[in-house]
């Protein structure tokens, strides 16, 4: 019977250990937050912070035209979007497609012409 016991602990000191493990290394996914240069422009920084549940998008701002640009911004099923208007352009509307530490994925188009569009991978600005 006792040979049974300490049998019993160990299983469960072993099983408790191999949970602990197995949660102590998992990733944490990347924070959308923080200054995302746009590749695609001369210098335009998208600035994204954490907002309750979700992010929202705070500024875009080119330093060539020197205005925040932003017009909208939303945050629904884990996915971010917003729009911005540089003055005498198109207004440009994005949302992200995934984020990894260095790069945010995101999908963009002119609002006025949809089958304009593309894909930009920002780089994290420190």
């Amino acid at each position: 019977m006792r040979h049974n016991k300490k049998l019993l602990y160990t299983f469960f000191v072993v099983l408790l250990a191999a949970i602990m493990l197995a949660c102590g290394t998992t990733t944490p996914k990347p924070s959308m937050a923080g200054k995302w240069l746009d590749p695609d422009t001369s210098g335009t920084i998208t600035t994204i912070e954490k907002q309750g549940s979700g992010y929202a998008v705070v500024s875009v701002m080119n330093p060539d035209r020197g205005v925040n640009e932003l017009t909208d911004t939303s945050w629904s099923n884990g996915v971010l979007t917003w729009t911005y208007c540089p003055q005498d352009m198109h207004c440009i509307g994005s949302k992200t497609v995934s984020v990894t530490a260095d790069t945010l994925t995101a999908e963009w188009w002119w609002v006025d012409d949809t089958t304009t569009g593309g894909t930009t991978n920002f780089s994290r600005q420190p």
